[in-house]
Parts: C-alpha cells; structure tokens; sequence
C-alpha cells in the first residue's frame, strides 16, 4: 500500500487545482532523498504534458526541491503559468519560459527589496483595522530593519546572512521573545520573497533557533 502523502502535498495539489483546474497535478520526481518539482497538465481529450519547475540540476543554488517549503513557491509560478497559457493560448512549457523571463525583469540581480517589503505589508494588512495594528505592533520594525540590511548591504546574499546580521545589529537578550519574534518576522518575510520570484538562496533556515539562541539558566548566570 502507498504511503499517504503529507498534509502540505495534499494541501498543494488542492490549491493547485482549485487555481489552476482539474487537471493540473505536481510531483516530486527522481532519486534519492532530494526530488525535482514536475508539474503535469492534463487536458480534454486525454493528453498531458509535463515540465520541469525550477533549476534542473541539484547542485544549483537555485534548485527548488519537492518539500513543503517550496511550497508557496510551487503554487505561485503553476498559477502564474496557468494565466498565459489561457489569456494567450501558449503550451505548457512555452508559458513558463515567459513566467520566467516576466520574473527576471521584474527581480534580476539587484532585487527591488521595497517593493516585495510594500508587497508583504499589503498581504499582511489585508483584512483592514486589525492587520494595520497588527503591522505597526509586530511586524513594521522588524521588516524596516531588514529591509535596511537587505538594500545596504553588499556583502549579504543569502537568507542565512540575513538573519546573522539582523542578530548582530538588533539581536537583543538571547532566548527572549523580542529576539525570537524579531526572527520569526524578518524569516517570514523572506519566505514571502521567495514564493514572489526571489532566489531560492534567500530562504531562511529551517531551524531557526541558531539565531534566536537560549536564555541562560540560573547556573548559569549563578557561575558568571
């Protein structure tokens, strides 16, 4: 018997098919532990053609696996490949040349950090009064200093660096919810440029706790 997919595999495809129609599927596809994205369109009279999304090889910076952080991603360009491939009549793979050329004038090397920033406060504002407080409460000086790092700095290129240098500038006690929560802002913004067509390179860890760190415990504090 099949293992049963994972909630964010069944999530995906629904989203995925509820976007973009019936039948639109993903997979993950090749061997080992790591597995490529393909997705497979499915039309009326029976035949299907399949792509596959993102850097073919593995060793690309830019490679999107099949995990459920590419998530957000997966669902973004199928949705986007969709749109041509009905407004302009275009093939599958067609279509998503042009997804990708689209991405690539929009956020080719010096990515326009502000706008995905105004991008990211619109999404996070969108349901009125309670997300602009929100916003202003949690989320507004967190991401402003972020923004700073990301535009002022030449020497960051990664999600990773990010974080370190937003831990070196405003880091805060170790452990404390204002440092975790710092964190927690500024990753989820990068989670968000990355499902809009920044690199991949950008995410953030998975784990987190390398930044946000541990609070001292009272032997601890005792010893100093």
């Amino acid at each position: 018997m099949p293992d049963k997919p994972s909630k964010w595999i069944t999530s995906l495809r629904e989203e995925i098919r509820q976007a973009c129609g019936e039948g639109w599927m993903v997979r993950g596809i090749g061997k080992g532990l790591i597995q490529k994205v393909q997705l497979t369109v499915r039309f009326e009279d029976g035949n299907r053609t399949s792509i596959v999304l993102g850097p073919k090889a593995k060793n690309n910076p830019d490679f999107v696996p099949w995990v459920g952080t590419s998530a957000g991603w997966i669902l973004k360009i199928s949705t986007d490949i969709s749109l041509i491939m009905k407004s302009q009549g275009k093939g599958l793979a067609e279509a998503y040349e042009l997804v990708k050329q689209n991405n690539e004038s929009g956020l080719n090397g010096a990515l326009d950090w502000e706008q995905l920033a105004r991008k990211f406060k619109s999404h996070k504002t969108s349901n009125g009064k309670k997300g602009s407080r929100v916003w202003n409460r949690n989320y507004r000086t967190p991401i402003d200093r972020t923004l700073l790092i990301l535009t002022g700095e030449t020497s960051v290129s990664s999600g990773y660096s990010v974080l370190k240098t937003l831990v070196e500038r405003h880091g805060g006690e170790p452990g404390s919810a204002s440092r975790r929560l710092r964190i927690q802002y500024a990753a989820e913004f990068l989670r968000f440029a990355f499902k809009n067509g920044a690199n991949r390179s950008w995410l953030p860890p998975e784990d987190l706790n390398t930044f946000i760190g541990e609070k001292a415990t009272m032997g601890q504090i005792q010893r100093v």
